[in-house]
């Protein structure tokens, strides 16, 4: 095996180095007036402006990026179309329930960085119930126990506090 050999900072050459950032600067300055000049040596490819583009509105559908308690395998996040996913789905398996819209609240914290959000803390659903509901709000507690629950066992998430707003009624 080959050892790399020792960087030494006193030997550089100082003259060598600026002409090294010189040249560093004349190729910006390059790219930078043959860009401004619409030369297609320096312009992105159709098909790489379109990758990025659908980059862009995948990420705008799914949302930001939601962290998750860990796992002994370590961290991991879900975007906020899985949590909405999640949500939705427990609400409308249940009878006589369908969502509309959920938010979530996030624990500041724990978020790490832009476009991510921190944990779960509140879950706000807003449903509408069939219009022959008995029992509306026993119907709320079966919804705020079944995203619970879906939560803690999907996702590890618990302590997860779920409001449930009835805001429509339905026939069918």
């Amino acid at each position: 095996m080959t050892e790399m050999p020792h960087h030494d900072a006193a030997r550089e050459d100082p003259a060598a180095t600026r002409r090294y950032l010189d040249l560093i600067r004349s190729v910006h300055e390059e790219w930078d007036r043959l860009e401004e000049a619409g030369d297609t040596s320096v312009q992105l490819s159709g098909s790489a402006l379109a990758t990025i583009k659908e980059s862009v509105r995948a990420d705008a559908r799914h949302g930001a990026h939601v962290h998750m308690p860990p796992t002994p395998a370590g961290p991991f996040t879900v975007s906020e179309l899985t949590l909405r996913t999640l949500v939705r789905r427990e609400i409308d398996a249940i009878p006589g329930a369908r969502a509309l819209r959920t938010a979530f609240e996030h624990d500041e914290d724990s978020a790490a960085e832009r476009r991510t959000l921190g944990l779960p803390t509140r879950a706000r659903c807003r449903v509408s119930a069939h219009l022959g509901t008995p029992d509306l709000p026993g119907l709320a507690e079966r919804i705020r126990e079944a995203v619970r629950s879906a939560a803690e066992t999907e996702l590890g998430l618990t302590g997860l506090t779920v409001d449930v707003h009835i805001e429509d009624l339905h026939e069918h």
